[in-house]
């Protein structure tokens, strides 16, 4: 499925800067108040101001100067600098130009991606209450770049992007795989540590190269072409959000009265195709009636009703609570004080289906929460169809994240700007028909971010897909993007791959559990980037082989490093799988398209398999979108990857 998760944020075009300095001493907008400069190696800092000054920039007693260009531009190298902070981070231009900022220095990490990275902790905050109730912490700090898009070629600058450290106010807008990973690495090192997020919700790895790197991916370009040139691209988005408009105004004009509704009993949560709504697009007026007690009256409560397919209204006691206009966010409303009473209290919700996969998320919990109680909302509801729609609604032409667009405007600002490392968890959106060339891909950006930052072995920490049965079709994309993800880390120098089976929800794009990720990201940074030994190993297939009527899958770690590829060290392993039972997800693969699940045992470090009476071409393991039964894993509890292997000859 092509971008499958609407993102978080709604960019913009960006504005290139034309003058940025003009006639005054300007700094980058990384170097904000609060920024977190890398320690240990030389940093580049620099900006705009007077043709011809000489700019002085100081920090940790540190100096460094340059001449202003006739651009306007200048650059300067600081020497490395000691963790800690906070410091000063001065410039000057001799021309009565003074600049004062906050700065810390410690360990920089870029934490690029979509959707899944972008997440903010106030998305999972329900998960992990507990998080915004500990202690500030100013030494941990996230510097988000405000989503934009350019096709012309690199901008000067950001427009905008600013630093903030973890407090009350600021906790909720931290990517929360990057806050976990930055938590954990605060507490191993005791250093300041800076999280660069740079992603956008659903956007596909091609956004973010360069048209040189694309050269050798024609197609990325091909879909590129059509919206160069000026005003051609805001055009295109401005047209597709006009036909989504006449279809939502058209739908309105043909909504029944409310007395004219013909209501229908419906258990949710659950997809209307339960009531023969199937393939179905147009409006649905949904209506739950609760009954509460004289103590709950009055009460400030929250409403959460799931996820929903597609856009929502909803209502309590006719007071609207808010809506949502995609399928992945989730439908939690704070009802204010006064608005619930005692005895009956009525929900309503006007959901307008899209697509033709209308539904209240199944799997999700529908619960009003009210003065420390949960009222299950589940169960009998009541369903009218306000007005059905001829078509589906028009898609919107996603103008954001065609090539080269994120790159240009806001990734390519960063790669003057000293980091150690860079998390990269991405790849939903190349799950559909060009999902064979992500390992390509992904190979192709890791070089070309490695030469703009002019580091040859920046670490990359990769999060694999995790498990997800909805909303995607099973057509082998996701388990191909997970395999090259793998192979990657084996054949790229300083790469690693952390296998999120285990972490996704079935029913959701946006699974909520994302500190288990930031910890495995951290363990493997510890080794890969700091070279420490903390045992953070991953179960590898080693080799395959036929024993009479076995076929037999021997397995060892394969111990994180820094490394060359193909350089990985090996150890004993002792198998096990997550859940307890016996292995599963195994199968043999034909060419000719059958697949079959067979039964699996552990013997030692190997895996038996009753060999099938027809020789197969593949051995398969985990290889669906929502592999979930009898995962593998190691005595530390990391799972085996999704793979595929010839079958052996005799």
């Amino acid at each position: 499925m092509a971008n499958p998760i609407a993102p978080c944020t709604t960019p913009v075009i960006s504005q290139p800067y034309k003058e940025v300095g003009g006639m005054e001493l300007v700094l980058a907008k990384l170097f904000g108040d609060g920024c977190v400069l890398q320690s240990d190696m030389p940093v580049t800092i620099w900006g705009w101001g007077v043709p011809g000054s000489e700019v002085v920039v100081e920090v940790q007693h540190r100096r460094s100067s340059a001449l202003v260009d006739a651009t306007g531009a200048w650059q300067v190298v600081v020497e490395p600098l000691m963790a800690g902070g906070p410091f000063e981070l001065s410039a000057s231009d001799g021309e009565g130009g003074s600049l004062r900022r906050t700065c810390y220095v410690g360990e920089v990490f870029l934490c690029g991606g979509q959707s899944n990275m972008e997440l903010p902790m106030s998305w999972v905050s329900r998960e992990y209450p507990e998080e915004f109730s500990k202690p500030d912490d100013p030494l941990l700090r996230q510097y988000k770049v405000s989503p934009r898009y350019d096709f012309q070629g690199p901008v000067v600058d950001h427009e905008e992007g600013s630093w903030s450290g973890v407090d009350a106010d600021h906790l909720g807008g931290f990517s929360a795989v990057a806050y976990f990973f930055g938590r954990a690495l605060r507490r191993h090192l005791g250093v300041p540590v800076g999280l660069m997020n740079v992603s956008l919700g659903g956007s596909p790895i091609e956004s973010w190269m360069d048209r040189e790197t694309l050269s050798s991916f024609p197609s990325a370009l091909e879909v590129l072409n059509p919206y160069l040139g000026d005003g051609v691209a805001e055009a295109k988005s401005a047209s597709s959000l006009a036909r989504i408009r006449r279809w939502h105004d058209a739908l309105e004009l043909r909504a029944k009265p409310e007395d004219e509704l013909s209501w229908h009993d419906i258990e949710l949560p659950n997809a209307f195709d339960c009531v023969g709504l199937s393939d179905w697009n147009g409006v649905l007026e949904l209506r739950k009636t609760i009954h509460l007690r004289r103590d709950q009256a009055g009460m400030p409560a929250m409403l959460r009703l799931g996820t929903m397919a597609d856009a929502d209204e909803t209502w309590m006691n006719g007071r609207r609570l808010g809506g949502h206009d995609n399928r992945y966010e989730l439908r939690d409303y704070r009802i204010d004080e006064n608005v619930l009473r005692e005895g009956t209290n009525e929900i309503r919700v006007r959901l307008t289906c899209e697509h033709g996969s209308g539904r209240v998320t199944p799997g999700k919990r529908l619960e009003l929460r009210v003065d420390g109680e949960c009222v299950d909302l589940s169960g009998a509801w009541r369903y009218a169809v306000a007005t059905q729609a001829d078509t589906e609604c028009p898609y919107e032409d996603f103008v954001r994240w065609k090539p080269t667009g994120l790159y240009n405007a806001m990734l390519s600002v960063c790669t003057r700007y000293a980091l150690r490392a860079v998390l990269w968890y991405q790849g939903e959106s190349n799950t559909g028909d060009g999902a064979s060339e992500y390992r390509r891909m992904l190979t192709a950006m890791i070089g070309l971010w490695r030469r703009r930052w002019n580091q040859d072995r920046l670490p990359f920490l990769i999060v694999q897909l995790p498990n997800i049965d909805i909303d995607c079709v099973e057509d082998g994309g996701w388990p191909v993007v997970r395999e090259a993800q793998w192979q990657v880390s084996c054949d790229v120098d300083d790469v690693a791959t952390v296998v999120a089976l285990d972490v996704g929800e079935r029913n959701d794009l946006h699974p909520v559990r994302k500190r288990p990720i930031g910890e495995q990201l951290c363990d493997a940074a510890l080794q890969l980037v700091y070279g420490e030994d903390v045992g953070c190993s991953q179960p590898c297939l080693t080799d395959v082989c036929v024993e009479g009527d076995d076929v037999v899958l021997s397995f060892a770690n394969r111990h994180i490093s820094q490394k060359k590829a193909g350089g990985a060290s090996f150890g004993p392993i002792t198998l096990s799988t997550v859940d307890g039972r016996s292995p599963g997800e195994f199968s043999f693969h034909w060419d000719d398209g059958l697949d079959v699940p067979t039964e699996a045992r552990i013997d030692g470090c190997h895996i038996r398999l009753r060999r099938p009476n027809r020789r197969p071409d593949e051995i398969r393991y985990a290889w669906r979108n929502n592999p979930e039964r009898g995962l593998l894993c190691n005595e530390r509890g990391s799972l085996l990857t999704p793979l595929r292997v010839a079958f052996p000859r005799d």
